[in-house]
């Protein structure tokens, strides 16, 4: 890897088009192809609210699926298709797709970047691709595989039920990921 590129963030998708289970898609070759030269496709998993589904690219086989929680209480916030009464640091956001496909949940409302605040999958997958190269950087743990770098965070990330759906997924933690890991000088 001339770049050492680690991972790469996909904030895209196809809305109103729910899958339950891994799908195949145009992003399907790219994806193995990705991970076999050691780089992470990180994926929105969509902002139709589907509490049991993802959009597509992020059913793809070898996606890294991501969710988004609030960042903050910021009140009731009311969104194109969904409102939440209220809001509170890691509660699940109404918009957020989910289900059994999602990989990790980070946070994706309210975002402020270069002075903009934005909210959606789009702005929680860019977090867990951060966090993954961090995590799969030489000085880190350059020994780990894919597999073990996403288990490392959905085994060390804050447990997060979606009060939707009843299901329980990580909320990545860099900091816990990391304290068991000694860092190569």
């Amino acid at each position: 890897q001339i770049y050492n590129i680690k991972a790469i963030n996909l904030s895209l998708g196809t809305p109103n088009q729910k899958y339950t289970s891994e799908c195949n898609s145009s992003y399907t070759t790219a994806f193995a192809n990705a991970r076999n030269a050691g780089v992470v496709p990180v994926v929105a998993a969509g902002n139709d609210g589907f509490v049991d589904g993802v959009s597509t690219p992020a059913c793809t086989t070898g996606a890294v699926r991501v969710g988004a929680v609030y960042d903050s209480n910021i009140g009731r916030a009311a969104w194109s298709n969904c409102t939440d009464a209220t809001t509170a640091a890691d509660k699940v956001t109404c918009f957020s797709n989910g289900g059994k496909l999602l990989t990790l949940f980070a946070p994706g409302s309210s975002i402020v970047a270069a002075g903009v605040t934005q909210s959606g999958t789009s702005q929680a997958s860019p977090h867990v691709a951060g966090v993954i190269a961090v995590l799969r950087s030489n000085k880190v743990s350059p020994q780990e595989t894919i597999d073990q770098t996403i288990k490392r965070l959905q085994t060390t990330g804050k447990p997060i039920t979606d009060h939707r759906n009843g299901l329980v997924t990580s909320r990545i933690d860099l900091l816990a990921a990391t304290s068991a890991l000694s860092i190569v000088n």
